[in-house]
């Protein structure tokens, strides 16, 4: 395959080789080499990432959140910081 053949096929756009003066565009022919690698890598692995490699484990948000241990629902008035209920998010460690 060359270089790029992969990027193209996930959808990603290449940097030109040459510019409209048919000047060459330094480093294109890398840049297009990384995009190569990062569509290989969805590729291989689109859907579950491990926790110990950055993602969740899980192909869901309900078991994404279990795997994390984060409870959803809605939290009492005293789980908020000062009683506040002013929309907005507060973590608090059980």
């Amino acid at each position: 395959m060359a270089i790029g053949d992969d990027a193209l096929a996930a959808g990603f756009a290449l940097v030109p080789s040459a510019g409209p003066g048919a000047e060459v565009k330094l480093g294109a022919q890398e840049i297009n080499r990384t995009r190569d690698y990062v569509a290989q890598t969805r590729t291989l692995n689109p859907a579950v990432r491990p926790i110990s490699g950055g993602g969740t484990g899980a192909t869901t948000a309900a078991a994404a959140r279990t795997n994390l241990n984060i409870r959803s629902g809605t939290a009492a008035a005293s789980d908020a910081v000062g009683g506040a209920t002013d929309g907005n998010l507060y973590f608090k460690i059980i």
